[in-house]
Parts: structure tokens; sequence; C-alpha cells
């Protein structure tokens, strides 16, 4: 069965180590996926039977944007395992401008990170960006829920992100909630987004969720709306494949989430075409 991975995160060569040093130290966490650099990554997926991998980056400030995306641009010229989002920050002067180039140069969407970007999620620099990008037909992935590096102040509850979907209207799923909708927030994901047009995907937080939890907001949600997803380096997709295949889910289920959703929102055609 077909896998694609629709959240990792790989750097340049040569900052790729001491990105992932500084952001291990950062949230006190260890790599346990690889080391963040795009060959890597290319042995991991094969290894793990990923077909494609989904590169979601981050710009901190809004002037890192350009550097960042003149390297998913070389990314997705590459070929290969691994494709790549684009990269903005909601502080930007003229997000319009900086989207339409990014829809323009072929990426499928972009990722924000609320957190990082010290911005929360349904502030309206944030609508603006995702309204426009919703209008240019590209997608968006957000960080959900705690990020272990900044615990006490959480950008993006499953509260907020609802409060964002509700300004969206229709076209409210474009948006994808990483860690299946909110990072230790599971709960409130349940009260406040399950149901909603948004798609989770399943990165990083999968084994702490309980598996009776796990298949119920899957299965009230819809498996339509799942995503694989590993948060390569700091998990192994084929980690994240053994507690998927421990969940008492139909064959549909499973070929959905790990690659049928994502060919859909990729326009790809299906596997074998």
């Amino acid at each position: 069965m077909e896998t694609i991975d629709f959240h990792t995160h790989v750097y340049p060569d040569r900052i790729a180590e001491a990105t992932v040093r500084h952001l291990a130290a950062a949230g006190g966490v260890s790599p346990e996926g690889g080391t963040g650099t795009v060959d890597d990554l290319e042995k991991v997926a094969e290894r793990a039977g990923v077909s494609l991998a989904v590169n979601l980056p981050v710009a901190t400030r809004p002037e890192q944007a350009a550097s960042i995306n003149r390297f998913a641009r070389e990314l997705n010229r590459r070929g290969g395992r691994v494709m790549s989002f684009g990269a903005i920050h909601p502080a930007t002067e003229e997000p319009e401008r900086e989207l339409e180039e990014l829809a323009e140069a072929g990426f499928k969407g972009i990722k924000l990170h609320p957190d990082y970007q010290g911005v929360y999620v349904d502030d309206p620099r944030v609508i603006r960006v995702v309204r426009e990008a919703k209008r240019l037909g590209l997608h968006v992935v957000f960080h959900g829920g705690v990020d272990i590096a900044f615990p006490d102040d959480v950008h993006a509850t499953p509260t907020r992100v609802a409060r964002l979907l509700s300004s969206l209207g229709e076209g409210a799923g474009r948006v994808i909630v990483a860690h299946i909708g909110g990072y230790r927030l599971w709960d409130e994901v349940e009260a406040e987004l399950v149901g909603s047009e948004a798609l989770f995907d399943l990165s990083y937080g999968i084994a702490e969720v309980p598996t009776e939890q796990l298949t119920r907001i899957i299965r009230r949600h819809g498996a339509d709306k799942i995503l694989f997803g590993s948060d390569y380096p700091w998990r192994d997709p084929a980690d994240v494949d053994r507690v998927l295949f421990r969940l008492p889910l139909s064959e549909e289920e499973f070929s959905l989430i790990r690659s049928g959703n994502a060919r859909r929102l990729l326009g790809l055609p299906e596997a074998g075409e």
C-alpha cells in the first residue's frame, strides 16, 4: 500500500546539522527520524515505503522567506521522493504578491507555524494570508496545539483554529491542521474541530493519543480528512506506520489516510495511472 508523508522538514546541507541541533535543544527532543538533509530523507522514505514526502518550511521572520523559497524551488526542480511547499510570514507587508509568486512557481501550498512566527492563528494577518492562499488554490498547513519549545503560550489552540475556519466560510478544506488537529489538546480537538472542513495530519503525536480516542477522532472527522505525516526528522515514517496499522480501521480508510487524500490534495493521478 502506497504512503505519502505530508509532513516533513529538510534543510540545505550546509545548515542542516546546526539547525536540527538548535531545534532539538530548544524543544528538549531528539531527532529520531534522521538528520534533516534531503538525501537522508530520500533514504528514510525509501526504507519506509514512502513514495513522496512533502517538505514544510517555516519562515520565522518575513525576510527569511525569499531564501527559504529559493531552496524549496530547487527541491521541486530536483524531483525524486521529496517535494516542497512554500514559506511565508504573516507579518510580511505584501502577502498577496508573495503568494502569487508561489502559485505561479507551481507550489501546492504553504506552511505557517504560529508559535515560531509569534502570531495567533486567528490574527487578522493570518486570516488575510489564508484567504489569499485559498483564492490562489494553495493549501495551508498549520502547526496545531502545543509546541514543546513554547509550551506556555499556545498560538494555535483548536478553539482559535475554529475561529479561523469560521472566518473563511466555504473553502476551509484547504486548511490542514498538523498533529491531529492540536498536539496534546485532543479533547479540545474533539470539541472544536472534529467535523469541520479542515484536514488533520497524524504527525508527531500519533503514538501519544489513546488508541480509542484516536480511532474516534478519525471516524467522527472522516478518514477522507486525515493525512499520513511523520514530522521527519523528529519522527521516522516507519514508526508512524506501525502505530497507524494497530488502529481498527478498514482497508479503505487506511488507503485514504496513507496516500489517497494526499493525492487528491496535490492533484496527483491515482497510483498506477
